[in-house]
């Protein structure tokens, strides 16, 4: 088989298109065309090309990792199901998983640091609601509870908790202040657990905060 034409892509910074026989078969870097020395003329047997596809496909979905990672922390479940809708098969989703961490960019442990850490900042929410967001994230359970450790005690949630309860209660003063004083503690206690603050916290807060 010969190589006919290698044509730039439009659009796209360093990639080509790798013409044999006159049909385009081949898209690819310009990394991978000056490596694998294509060039018009040339000749290419079909073992070159399925190798050439196949390491092309590899690094295409690394690149797509890569740049994910350099907009946020991710988690690698966020990556394997990103490449996945992408259509890049589970394996090669692993593979560039595997990439990733070996080179310090994925780390699933600093990812639920800073996810832990941001929702503290932000609305908070109790244990448990931060052990499933961890959860649904691809963080083990093993890792969730370490981390949850290091930044949740039972002190730091019940000052969130209040500070929830506090901020809902001036959001929303008229509808509260037109319950009797009952309901109001049970809507405030209800509230608190949908947040994942546990049964305890969520009860002694409410009452604290309704007297």
């Amino acid at each position: 088989m010969l190589i006919t034409k290698i044509q730039r892509v439009r659009r796209e910074r360093n990639r080509y298109i790798v013409y044999i026989d006159e049909e385009p078969v081949l898209r690819v870097s310009e990394t991978t065309l000056v490596k694998a020395g294509l060039a018009a003329g040339g000749a290419i047997d079909q073992a070159t090309i399925e190798s050439l596809s196949g390491a092309e496909r590899r690094e295409t979905a690394y690149q797509i990792a890569l740049n994910l990672v350099s907009y946020r922390p991710r988690s690698s479940k966020e990556i394997l199901d990103k490449l996945a809708r992408k259509g890049y098969e589970r394996e090669l989703g692993r593979e560039v998983v595997e990439r990733l961490k070996d080179q310090r960019l994925l780390d699933d442990l600093e990812f639920a640091r800073m996810f832990v850490r941001d929702r503290l900042k932000g609305k908070p929410m109790g244990r448990a609601l931060l052990r499933k967001k961890l959860m649904e994230k691809g963080i083990s359970f093993q890792l969730s509870e370490r981390v949850l450790k290091e930044y949740v005690t039972e002190d730091n949630e019940e000052t969130a908790a209040k500070a929830l309860l506090t901020r809902k209660l001036k959001a929303s003063s008229g509808r509260f202040s037109a319950m009797d004083a009952a309901t109001r503690q049970r809507k405030l206690m209800e509230y608190l657990l949908q947040r994942g603050f546990s049964a305890d916290i969520a009860s002694k807060t409410a009452r604290n905060v309704n007297r």
